[in-house]
């Protein structure tokens, strides 16, 4: 049998071609029907669609919602053995139709809520989590003004950059294109939580209905069951548009797809179930789609359970102790149950299992040679300081982000040696050397500070301001909220300007650049010379790197593209290239260079919810300088990663061939030697002895 993570393409062990048209039986489905190991106590009317709640500190005395969708129906809660938790159910409920659980952030607290929508009522009720106590005031009211109001399916969704939480519901009949009503959940003074609609969206057939829905909250990607149709998918955040992204599972079905979940195993890579509700059967498709596209979601197994006429389903991969060690699915029957499933039995010799929950990174994750010392809120952009006489004491300087964060300075043994706190969200930070001030020569690093709408700017290495306590940016305009910064050297006079990025801004003119002069009295001051850089206007743009030496300078347009131009000013506002559109699992983040003497090098970019960085010619080639190819992917021990900084140059001892520094959301930094980095792919400058 396949144990935990096995590596073997699934293609290859189904004895099918990558192709991105596999949707067919040719994914046999086992032979006789998975038995369930738990089979619940049954609802009284009818039941309908389950939720797992987690409990992280004890997780055999995790929970299983589920509903029983009666006129007079309720809340069921089972324990892992499927005995009903007669004073945690919830009866009386009007026709309660599907249900969801998040954890939340609101008002400070970190809690649990599930969601359900009560049909007869054309309500969504709200309860916290594990005590079952309404939330919501007796009701948020949903398809308010729709001649077709009857809710039903129901997801939660919360958005990681902010803690936004979301539920989406679907209804039993609506008009394609605002089938879906999406609805931001806030809580009001009194601890009540409220909904108001932010946006309709979602493509229908018109054949049956849509109940089923699921969202994906690592990705940011929600799927629903266009019943007797197939599988459609959409961005969650509303921010990013309401363009269909994919539709697949429309062939092989008897009749309706129905429940949707999720195995997750390594950041982005898993499974989505689907229910073919009339033959018993669940069709399985990968989570992360192919490389070519992330969203062609192939069929890579059929398999059949025990429970009967499934509509709603509901999978984890974390471990549930002895009985269920490999994850946990559930899936109703139309008996009136629920049935709890192994993982392992569902896998069988196909599919992949995870060890004792998620993990976050594969086998071929590689490993930092050094972790630094934790911040106090939260990482995110860091820059490299070379000593001029000794690089084994250069120095790290990487941001903490919040208010009251700051910046710290790491040596490269990860120990903080410095640091400036209080600050008002200090953002991203670059570095650049041989500043005219005062008659001297110094080298700064320069940060934003969102929440002040400044620029930072100190002296290195001793982290010394010298800025007159800031200098405004995006002046006189409605969006400031400062974020990337890049500082280009020009070389043929040695003048520094900074480039910076904001939360949001209009396409065209999203990045200001800025001249940096010496004001005579040993203060930093500066001059806008140009705002320029298009922008998609889906998300934010934030990573932005230079190329001194090439001149050019390089922005992450979150989920489009990595756009590039000149960095001087002089020289134009013409886009000169648009890439990585079609590599990344979803946000482009942090971007950084590896220089090689002769002009030839890589550009890294971070593919942020993988855990993995997609390299790119920095050349571009013979016919086009402009043309980037992609060269490799890579996976680092780094989660999630915003910022990142690379140099070619030799640091001793532990990174001779070159350091790249990684931020981690676990308030650290990453070191990697950059030989394990280049592996036997790419180039390393040969240091002289």
């Amino acid at each position: 049998m396949c144990k935990n993570l096995c590596w073997i393409p699934i293609w290859a062990l189904l004895g099918f071609s990558c192709s991105s048209n596999i949707q067919s039986n040719k994914a046999e489905s086992n032979s006789s029907p998975v038995a369930p190991k738990i089979v619940t106590s049954p609802v009284k009317f009818d039941s309908d669609d389950p939720a797992i709640w987690y409990n992280k500190e004890d997780p055999e005395s995790s929970l299983i919602l589920g509903t029983d969708k009666h006129e007079d129906g309720a809340l069921y809660v089972f324990d892992l053995k499927g005995n009903v938790i007669e004073e945690k159910t919830v009866r009386g409920l009007k026709r309660p139709n599907n249900v969801d659980i998040r954890k939340v952030k609101m008002k400070g607290e970190k809690f649990h809520i599930a969601a359900v929508t009560e049909r007869m009522a054309n309500r969504l009720r709200v309860f916290s989590v594990p005590d079952m106590k309404p939330v919501d005031g007796g009701g948020i009211s949903l398809f308010d003004g729709e001649e077709h109001r009857e809710p039903m399916g129901v997801s939660l969704y919360v958005r990681e950059a902010d803690d936004a939480v979301f539920a989406i519901v679907s209804r039993k009949s609506g008009a394609s294109g605002k089938y879906l009503w999406q609805y931001k959940l806030e809580m009001d003074e009194s601890g009540i939580i409220f909904g108001k609609k932010i946006r309709e969206f979602g493509l229908y057939s018109g054949k049956k209905e849509i109940e089923a829905i699921a969202v994906d909250d690592e990705l940011a990607y929600i799927y629903y069951s266009d019943e007797g149709f197939g599988v459609r998918k959409y961005h969650a955040d509303p921010d990013m548009g309401d363009e269909e992204l994919a539709v697949f599972a429309t062939e092989g079905f008897a009749s309706d797809h129905e429940g949707i979940s999720f195995y997750k195993l390594e950041t982005g890579v898993g499974y989505i179930l689907v229910s073919d509700q009339q033959s018993n059967k669940f069709h399985i498709y990968s989570r992360e789609g192919t490389k070519e596209n992330p969203h062609d979601h192939q069929l890579v197994k059929i398999v059949e359970v025990q429970a009967k006429e499934s509509d709603g389903s509901e999978t984890s991969s974390s471990s549930f102790g002895d009985k269920f060690p490999n994850g946990l699915f559930v899936a109703m029957s139309n008996d009136k149950t629920f049935h709890f499933y192994d993982w392992t039995d569902i896998a069988g010799e196909e599919l992949k299992i995870a060890p004792d929950g998620v993990p976050l990174h594969s086998k071929n994750a590689i490993e930092p040679k050094v972790i630094t010392e934790t911040v106090e809120f939260d990482t995110d952009d860091p820059a490299i300081w070379i000593h001029p006489d000794n690089p084994e004491k250069s120095l790290i300087v990487g941001t903490d982000k919040l208010e009251g964060g700051g910046l710290y300075v790491f040596n490269l043994d990860g120990e903080i040696v410095n640091k400036i706190t209080g600050m008002g969200r200090p953002n991203n930070v670059d570095i650049a050397y041989g500043f005219k001030l005062g008659g001297e020569s110094v080298d700064i690093a320069v940060a934003t500070e969102r929440n002040t709408d400044m620029l930072r700017i100190f002296r290195m290495p001793d982290l010394v301001p010298i800025d007159g306590g800031g200098l405004e940016v995006f002046e006189g305009e409605e969006m400031r909220d400062p974020m990337g910064i890049a500082l280009f050297t020009r070389p043929s006079d040695g003048e520094i300007f900074a480039i910076v990025g904001r939360k949001d801004g209009p396409s065209g003119t999203y990045l200001w650049q800025y001249h940096l002069k010496d004001d005579g009295n040993g203060v930093v001051t500066m001059d806008k010379v140009r705002s320029f850089g298009q922008y998609s206007g889906v998300k934010e743009i934030e990573a932005i790197v230079v190329d001194n030496e090439l001149g050019y300078v390089y922005y992450s347009d979150e989920v489009f593209g990595i756009r590039k131009y000149y960095a001087d000013p002089s020289k134009g506002d013409d886009e000169l290239a648009l890439f990585g559109t079609k590599d990344f699992g979803r946000d482009i983040e942090g971007l950084s260079i590896y220089k090689m003497p002769d002009g030839t090098g890589y550009i890294l970019a971070s593919d942020q919810q993988l855990n993995k960085f997609q390299i790119y010619s920095r050349e571009g080639t013979a016919e086009n300088p402009h043309d980037h190819r992609w060269i490799k992917e890579i996976e680092v021990k780094a989660l999630h990663s915003d910022g990142s900084e690379v140099s070619s140059a030799s640091f001793g001892k532990k990174f001779p061939n070159g350091l790249f520094v990684v931020m981690s959301t676990d308030k650290t930094f990453h070191y990697y030697d950059w030989a394990d980095i280049a592996g036997n792919d790419l180039k390393i400058l040969q240091q002289s002895k």
